[in-house]
């Protein structure tokens, strides 16, 4: 069996990000050409885009889920040249681990 993908849009910001739950972290992330070898989760950012990928172990954990959450928002923001106050911020980040908390388990 592969990996489990989901797609999740920001519309406002024009920004995806890319779920996976991988079967095996390295080989994926060989194949986002970033080395993820002795990760349990990532955040890879695609440089230039409005894109990322939240690359998640089967078995990821809510403390680890919040804290990739937390880079990819911050990584939205920085891609689309804004800087959100502590609100809109927490907003964000509560809307992405939802989401991720859904399809993760």
């Amino acid at each position: 069996m592969g990996n489990r993908r989901a797609t999740i849009r920001f519309p406002v910001f024009k920004y995806t990000l890319t779920v996976i739950q991988a079967r095996d972290l390295v080989r994926t992330g060989k194949r986002l050409g970033t080395d993820l070898n002795g990760c349990g989760a990532a955040f890879v950012y695609i440089p230039g885009t409005q894109h990322g990928y939240l690359v998640f172990e089967m078995d990821a954990d809510e403390s680890t889920i919040a804290h990739e959450a937390s880079h990819a928002v911050r990584a939205m923001f920085r891609a689309v040249g804004t800087r959100p106050d502590e609100e809109a911020f927490a907003y964000h980040l509560g809307h992405l681990v939802g989401r991720l908390h859904k399809f993760l388990k």
